[in-house]
């Protein structure tokens, strides 16, 4: 009986002391993708890119793999066959967003931008139209704040929930444009 009663208050302490930090439905609104999507780019030099939707994963994993009782997140990846152009992450600070995409064979240097999805976070970024859609114009700046100080070409990122990555822009007026969202045979942009 004593040792039925540990186990017992053993696993509710352990259930207990563990959190999950999960991607609420509105976060999910900012990912536009679906699986088997093909995106297709163009740079303001003729060049042609593209990613294909590979999978749309989510993932709860340690805040903190070294704890006794790690508190989980949730973290919601946009696979292609060359890794995640987006992440979607709930933390127990609240859920963000990271840009991840890379295009062109180019060296090019991008920040690692990661924007807060509450408190109007990237809400806060300007809106502004592009192709008759509406989007965010979001700054380029370095998340980690022992990179800030790094120069990088990437300037700006145009995202809409409806299309998600319309426009990367760079120095000098080098840009990419998305030019086609092909779902299900169509193109939807």
């Amino acid at each position: 009986m004593k040792v039925s009663s540990l186990a017992l208050g053993s696993s509710i302490l352990f259930f207990s002391a563990c959190t999950v930090s999960r991607l609420s439905k509105q976060d999910l609104t900012w990912q536009p993708y679906q699986v088997n999507d093909k995106v297709i780019f163009e740079s303001s030099k003729g060049e042609i890119d593209s990613v294909k939707i590979e999978s749309i994963e989510k993932r709860n994993n340690p805040d903190d793999p070294l704890a006794l009782f790690p508190n989980s997140v949730q973290t919601l990846f946009v696979v292609t066959k060359h890794g995640s152009i987006a992440e979607f992450n709930a933390t127990k600070y609240g859920s963000e967003i990271e840009f991840q995409l890379r295009l062109g064979k180019n060296n090019l240097k991008y920040p690692s931008i990661s924007l807060s999805l509450e408190n109007g976070g990237i809400e806060k970024e300007e809106m502004v139209d592009f192709d008759s859609k509406r989007c965010y114009k979001i700054t380029a700046r370095q998340s980690y704040s022992n990179l800030q100080d790094m120069p990088f070409d990437l300037k700006y990122i145009y995202w809409s929930k409806q299309y998600g990555y319309l426009v990367l822009e760079f120095k000098d007026g080098y840009t990419w444009k998305l030019k086609s969202l092909i779902r299900e045979g169509r193109n939807v942009f």
